[in-house]
C-alpha cells in the first residue's frame, strides 16, 4: 500500500509539473545537449525532466521549412542560434514574429556580430529575447524562469504530431494538449477526418497516466481511428470546438521581402501543425482567396502563413487571418 501512494504522488507530480515545448533553429549540436533523443522524423525531440519541469525540444532535420514551420506552431519558447546572418536566418526571424512569439533565448557562438542579429529582431515580437553563451545549464536557467500560461479549462483539444501501429495496443497518437485535460476514455472527434474516437489509454514518459492538462507531449492510444488519419496537424477535440473546410478568405498582410507577384499557382499554408498544398483563387487588396482539395482544420482565431515554396530566397509570401 505504502508502495502504491508514492507511486501515486509521484505520478500526480508529473501531471503538475511545468511543461516547456521549446524548437530549436540554426543550433545542429544543441538538442542533444539539452536533452535526450526521441523520436525522429523531419523532426527531432530532445526531452528532458528536472525536478521543476518537463522540457519538450523541437528541432528540424536539416533545417527543413514546412517541418520548422510546423514546431513554431507547437511551441511555447524558441531558441535561436547563429554563426552568420543568412536568408535562412532572416526568414526564421519573420516566421517567428508573425506567429507573434515573443518567448525564447538568442545563442550567440564566440566571434559572431550580436549587433546584426539585435538589428534583425528589433522591429519585432523577438526583441526581448535574451543573448546567451552557449551554455546548456545557463539556457535551461533562463527556459525555467520563463511563465508559460496554461489553460486547463475544457474544451479540450490535442494536436497530433506523428502516429504508427503498436503491436498489442493498435494506433497510437504523438501530439500536444493545447487546451484543457485529456482524459482517458474520453470521446471526442478527430479532425479534419470527421472519426469518432476514444481515448484508450494516455503516457507520459513511458507511463500511464489517467489524465494530462494542457502543455503536455503525450501519446494516445486511439479507438476508431488508422494511421492514415492520425496525420500531423489533426485535431483531437469536442465537436464543434473547431472549424474544417477547403476555402478561406484571409486577410493578408504581405511580407514586404517577398519579392514575387502574388499570382496562381500551388502555395502552401500552414495552420497549427497543418501544411496544406492550395491554389490561390483570388487575390485583391488586403485579402486573398484560396482552395485545396483536402479539407484542413482551424479555429477562426488562427494565424495562418502562406509559403511559397519555389521562391528563390523568401519563401514566406505573408501571414493571413479570417
Amino acid at each position: 500500500m505504502t508502495q502504491v501512494r508514492i507511486l501515486a504522488g509521484l505520478f500526480k507530480g508529473l501531471i503538475l509539473m511545468k511543461s516547456i515545448n521549446v524548437g530549436i533553429f540554426h543550433g545542429d549540436e544543441i538538442g542533444k545537449e539539452l536533452g535526450k533523443k526521441g523520436t525522429v522524423s523531419d523532426i527531432s525531440f530532445f526531452n528532458r525532466k528536472t525536478d521543476d519541469s518537463i522540457f519538450t525540444f523541437m528541432q528540424p532535420v536539416d533545417d527543413k521549412l514546412l517541418a520548422k514551420a510546423q514546431i513554431m506552431s507547437a511551441i511555447d519558447v524558441a531558441i535561436i542560434s547563429f554563426k552568420d546572418v543568412t536568408p535562412e536566418l532572416g526568414e526564421t526571424i519573420m516566421m517567428l514574429d508573425s506567429l507573434g512569439l515573443s518567448r525564447g533565448i538568442i545563442i550567440n557562438p564566440p566571434y559572431s556580430d550580436v549587433g546584426a542579429v539585435e538589428g534583425l529582431v528589433k522591429n519585432t515580437t523577438l526583441k526581448e529575447f535574451p543573448i546567451v553563451k552557449n551554455d546548456p545549464n545557463e539556457i535551461l536557467r533562463k527556459l525555467d524562469e520563463m511563465e508559460i500560461n496554461r489553460d486547463n479549462e475544457p474544451p479540450v483539444s490535442v494536436v497530433i504530431d506523428h502516429s504508427f501501429n503498436v503491436k498489442g495496443l493498435g494506433e497510437v497518437a504523438l501530439g500536444f494538449v493545447k487546451k484543457g485535460t485529456l482524459k482517458k476514455h474520453d470521446k471526442l472527434t478527430l479532425l479534419p477526418a470527421g472519426n469518432d474516437i476514444v481515448v484508450r489509454s494516455i503516457q507520459m514518459h513511458d507511463k500511464d497516466f489517467d489524465e494530462a492538462g494542457a502543455g503536455s507531449r503525450v501519446g494516445v492510444a486511439i479507438k476508431g481511428a488508422g494511421v492514415e488519419e492520425l496525420k500531423r496537424g489533426s485535431v483531437i477535440c469536442l465537436p464543434d470546438t473547431y472549424e474544417t473546410g477547403k476555402e478561406l478568405t484571409l486577410e493578408l498582410e504581405r511580407n514586404e521581402f517577398y519579392s514575387s507577384e502574388i499570382g496562381k499557382g500551388t502555395f502552401h499554408l500552414l495552420i497549427g501543425m497543418q501544411t496544406v498544398p492550395v491554389s490561390i483563387k483570388e487575390v485583391t487588396d488586403g485579402t486573398i482567396s484560396i482552395s485545396s482539395e483536402q479539407s484542413f482544420v482551424y479555429k477562426k482565431d488562427d494565424v495562418f502563413l502562406i509559403f511559397d515554396l519555389n521562391a528563390k530566397k523568401m519563401h514566406l509570401i505573408g501571414k493571413g487571418k479570417i
